[in-house]
Parts: C-alpha cells; structure tokens; sequence
C-alpha cells in the first residue's frame, strides 16, 4: 500500500500546506506526528505533506488568549512552564495523561484535535475552557470553537481542505481551576472507559461557572450541560460534588439510551467528574 508513495513535500507555512492538499485531495496525506499514519493511508495517496517545517511550536499568551501551536508535541505540553500554571495546570496534566512516553513525543495537538478520537486526551480539556481552533484553507483563516471541530461533518474537513495552526484558550481561564482524569485497563492505554475533564470559575467558595465534559463513552468528548448546572451558583463542596456527579452519569445514561454495554462506563465517568471536583474545590 506505501509503495504508491511518489514524492514527499515539506510546505513551510500552514498556508502552503492547506494549498497543497486542496489541489492534490485525495492523492496526498497530511503528516505531522505521524502516529496514525500507517492506519489512514489509502491506497490513492502518492504524495505525503510533511508539516515538520512549519513553524508553529509556540505556547504563549497575551490579552485576548492562550495559543498553542499545533505542531506542539503532547509532551511539549506536559513539560510547559506556562501551562503548568494555567487553568491550574490542566492542559498540561491531560496531555501527560495520554498513552505512553513514545506517543507524548510524536504526537501532536493538531493531531489530537484533528483526528479527535474519543479516546485522545486533549478534546475534552480544551472543550471544557472553551477553546477556538485556528484553520486555513490555503485562501483564509477560519477560526472554529473545538466544539464544531468534533462534529463529523466539519472533522471530515480537517486535514483534507482545512490545516491546523493553533489552538486558542480565552485568557479569562487563567485563573480558573481545572482537572482531568481518565480511567483505562493500564495507565499507557490509548483506548479508555472514560476521560473526563472539569473546569470551574471560582467566586469566592462558590461556583461561578462550571463546564463538566466526558470523552471515551460516546463517540466523541460531549459538555454536561446538566452536570454543570447543578453546580452553578453552589457552595464549592462535597455535595455539589455528589450531585453534579449524579447529574452526569444520569446525562450519560440518557445520552447512551442506558445501552448495558456502557452502563460501567457511565457510572466510572460520574465517580471520575466528583473526584475531579473535589480536587479543583480543594
């Protein structure tokens, strides 16, 4: 199946990139970590777009936003000074939740949120503080929250008409708490039972804003807006804990038609959203 493989192109911005994919379509893949590649090769492809060359490795902030580069690599998030202190670490503790060591360093945010597998870790982070994901198409930017990214009709698209080139993150999330988990057979299994992040806008010991999100169980990573609600405007305490947790695994339950097969996998994400909770009240 690689041996259709004819020509290899290093494009040295996103913008040359997304032009060469829109006039090759089907006959070019897009490669930046390259960790699914040899899946998602079809026979059709002759050319390979490596994005090695672009430069956008950058995590940085200013007034408006937090922006990460999508050719960051997973582990390049996990070791940020910057993102350590963001959000009280959360990105940075979600991307050193993903798989092994091997996959951290050739993997890549665009990546993760271009092919946004439900069991990849950074989707529900970023939807849960509310990200923008930054495309091109060769012609113009197209700014898209991550929430519409996870849509199949528009995921479709990425990699094949749009390219990645940043991930952003409101700079109004700075301050706010922000946990992750994820429950799997081992700690280096890509696939899981369940992935969840939380983040919650403190005002004073209660909470302000809430955003509870799950990954894994369904076939993407999906917002509780019942979970959150249940928080909103409470006391930042067990019991809010308790009762959000109710909230999203009866929210899961619903939204997987109580299917036995995800029945563990609903009742470990509710236990999962109150650990996170508590851990952000602390």
């Amino acid at each position: 199946m690689k041996n259709n493989i004819k020509q290899f192109c290093f494009p040295t911005s996103a913008k040359e990139a997304a032009s060469l994919i829109n006039r090759l379509k089907s006959k070019a893949v897009v490669v930046a970590g390259g960790t699914r590649l040899s899946r998602a090769l079809l026979p059709t492809v002759e050319t390979v777009i490596d994005l090695a060359d672009i430069p956008l490795k950058h995590i940085k902030a200013d007034k408006k936003f937090l922006r990460i580069g999508a050719l960051c690599s997973i582990a390049e998030l996990e070791k940020s000074p910057l993102l350590a202190k963001w959000a009280s670490g959360g990105i940075a503790k979600a991307a050193g939740l993903w798989s092994n060591a091997l996959a951290r360093n050739m993997g890549t945010v665009g990546g993760n949120v271009a092919r946004a597998h439900p069991h990849n870790n950074l989707p529900p982070v970023f939807l849960a503080l509310g990200a923008a994901v930054v495309c091109t198409d060769g012609r113009r930017q197209k700014i898209f929250p991550i929430a519409d990214i996870l849509e199949p009709a528009l995921m479709r698209w990425i990699g094949t008409r749009y390219i990645v080139s940043e991930v952003r993150v409101p700079a109004e999330t700075k301050n706010w708490s922000c946990a992750c988990s994820r429950l799997a057979i081992t700690k280096t299994s890509w696939e899981a039972y369940t992935n969840c992040a939380v983040a919650v806008d403190k005002n004073g010991a209660a909470v302000r804003r809430a955003a509870v999100v799950v990954g894994s169980v369904l076939p993407r990573a999906v917002r509780l807006g019942k979970a959150a609600a249940a928080l909103e405007g409470k006391p930042c305490s067990e019991s809010a804990a308790r009762a959000a947790e109710t909230a999203a695994t009866a929210e899961l339950q619903a939204l997987t038609a109580e299917a036995p097969a995800k029945a563990y996998a609903c009742q470990t994400s509710g236990v999962l959203v109150r650990r996170c909770l508590l851990e952000v009240f602390q």
